[in-house]
């Protein structure tokens, strides 16, 4: 090992590796919350929170879809309830990020370094969160987030690689989210294709665990 690679495991430690991954997992999860949040679709009179494979099954159920294709999200053209269910899947994606990034720390290191990994992690994605204007206080992030890490059931399954969003965690947050964000609408999710969200949950997944498992082998974590 490099003196500059001990310099860093040993000086900067799981801590402060935990504060550079603030903002990339912040940035990861708002990614995921525009990717759940173009697939959705909707119709009238509230009901039960459904996850579709494919975007035909979902019209097929009578909602009507944001797009029937990836397009760009512009906030200023979407209407209170879009904007709502937006910003509710936001927190609800980086507050899983953050658990797929503390699962993975506590996989992969010791259990004392696991702690000093999430004190770092977690200041900095909470500043993060204010940094790019979803909040205005470190506070009312930190509450957010809470609500959601603290809502967790007995399911045992960060993210079910298979089918996303089934029988996992990531499904939880999702309805946890969309439940808080309508009493007028019943909203739909798609989960494969061009507009579905599992590519990129799955790549958010796999991309955390490889960084973190090397970064714990480098410095023996």
């Amino acid at each position: 090992m490099s003196i500059k690679n001990w310099f860093a495991g040993s000086v900067v430690g799981p801590k402060g590796y935990g504060g550079a991954l603030g903002q990339p997992a912040r940035e990861a999860g708002s990614a995921l919350g525009n990717a759940v949040f173009g697939s959705h679709g909707s119709k009238s009179n509230r009901g039960v929170i459904m996850i579709f494979d494919t975007l035909s099954d979902m019209q097929s159920a009578g909602f009507e879809p944001y797009s029937e294709e990836p397009k760009a999200i512009e906030l200023i053209a979407l209407n209170e309830s879009q904007q709502f269910l937006f910003k509710n899947l936001h927190i609800a994606m980086i507050s899983y990020v953050f658990l797929v990034n503390s699962n993975a720390a506590l996989q992969y290191m010791q259990r004392d370094n696991t702690a000093k990994f999430r004190n770092g992690l977690g200041p900095s994605l909470l500043k993060s969160m204010v940094d790019c204007d979803l909040f205005d206080d470190i506070e009312a992030a930190r509450v957010a987030v809470l609500s959601y890490v603290n809502s967790i059931p007995s399911i045992r399954t960060v993210l079910n690689t298979k089918r996303p969003a089934s029988e996992d965690l990531l499904e939880h947050f999702i309805t946890t989210s969309v439940k808080a964000s309508s009493t007028t609408l019943q909203y739909a999710l798609v989960r494969t294709g061009i507009t579905g969200f599992d590519t990129l949950a799955i790549t958010v997944a796999e991309e955390t665990l490889k960084s973190i498992l090397a970064a714990t082998k480098s410095y023996n974590w």
